[in-house]
């Protein structure tokens, strides 16, 4: 009898934590991706420098209730918040600026049929500073580009343009060869441009609020 008690008090213990989970969870500020962000590669070869944009980014953020959403507070806890991101962009939505040509080449190197998402998610969030009215972290996620999956570590910006919008920006380096991307010769110039492999991301991503129940 004993034992059957002691199970029934775990069970309700188990119970309790479990629901103070959830009740955690439903709490999270929640954003969804609206349109008028962008993703953007810069990059170089022995011709001229590059850049490959993408305006339709796609995923979800989930950030501490704690987050401050009025525009006019600068009031968070320096340190680790409670934070999650999924980001999603297809290969296919890039535009090079050296025209549709180059679009053709960027998709074949990064072969956009077998591996059609660039994915990133979010780890970790760190609060430094707020510099004017924009939030200033450190963030370090998951990377993947071509099946490849990378942590990377990087800086991010978050601006409150109102109570119900956030705009995440920042910048990030990588190497195409850490993704197992060849740097690309172009058969269209006979192999006379070669790419080089490094590469700068810089996005600015546009998210609106949602309701909690939301999925």
């Amino acid at each position: 009898m004993k034992t059957l008690n002691s199970l029934a008090r775990l069970a309700v213990v188990v119970a309790a934590f479990g629901l103070a989970a959830g009740a955690s969870a439903a709490d999270m500020l929640k954003y969804k991706a609206k349109p008028g962000g962008k993703m953007r590669m810069e990059g170089s070869s022995n011709i001229h420098d590059w850049t490959s944009e993408s305006t339709l980014i796609g995923g979800r953020v989930e950030l501490d209730p704690s987050f401050p959403t009025d525009p006019a507070k600068k009031e968070l806890a320096a340190g680790k918040i409670n934070a999650t991101a999924t980001v999603a962009i297809l290969v296919r939505t890039f535009k090079c600026s050296s025209g549709s040509s180059m679009d053709a080449v960027m998709q074949e190197t990064m072969n956009a049929k077998d591996h059609p998402k660039i994915e990133y998610k979010l780890k970790e969030l760190t609060f430094k500073e707020f510099k004017d009215d924009v939030m200033q972290f450190d963030a370090v996620g998951d990377l993947t580009v071509k099946g490849q999956t990378k942590t990377i570590t990087h800086p991010v910006q978050i601006a409150r343009p109102d109570a119900s919008t956030i705009k995440i920006s920042g910048t990030t380096n990588v190497k195409m060869t850490d993704y197992g991307i060849q740097p690309p010769a172009p058969k269209i110039a006979l192999g006379m441009i070669k790419t080089g492999d490094d590469v700068k991301l810089v996005f600015d991503w546009l998210l609106q609020k949602t309701e909690a129940a939301a999925n």
